[in-house]
């Protein structure tokens, strides 16, 4: 499995995939994901969903509890995968500190995913 960066943002990351099926693209994406303490929430077609922490708290009790939410989209043109990796929560109901809690956490987790996938 090769990854190649294409695009990157301060909100969304965009990597190549090649030498690999869909099936161990996905299995690799949920290996990644579990290992930082995600979990899969939801899939419809091609968009995988991947959560951490307690949305219910967080709105109750605003910074004081961690709630990270990931999107994941891949998309496939012959034997190559595009992947796209952003964030799909805001961190509004923790205020500016939710905010800047959801930025750090998504650059955490696109380094973290790029020395996964560099193996």
């Amino acid at each position: 499995m090769k990854a190649t960066l294409v695009d990157f943002a301060k909100d969304r990351v965009i990597y190549n995939f090649t030498s690999c099926t869909k099936e161990e693209l996905e299995n690799k994406l949920n290996l990644f994901f579990t290992s930082q303490g995600y979990t899969a929430k939801t899939k419809s077609a091609d968009i995988y969903s991947y959560t951490k922490g307690n949305r219910a708290l967080r709105m109750l009790f605003g910074a004081f509890v961690k709630y990270h939410k990931q999107a994941v989209v891949i998309k496939s043109e012959g034997d190559m995968f595009s992947v796209l990796l952003q964030k799909d929560s805001t961190g509004m109901s923790g205020g500016l500190i939710g905010m800047n809690q959801v930025k750090k956490e998504f650059a955490r987790l696109t380094e973290a995913f790029r020395e996964y996938f560099k193996q």
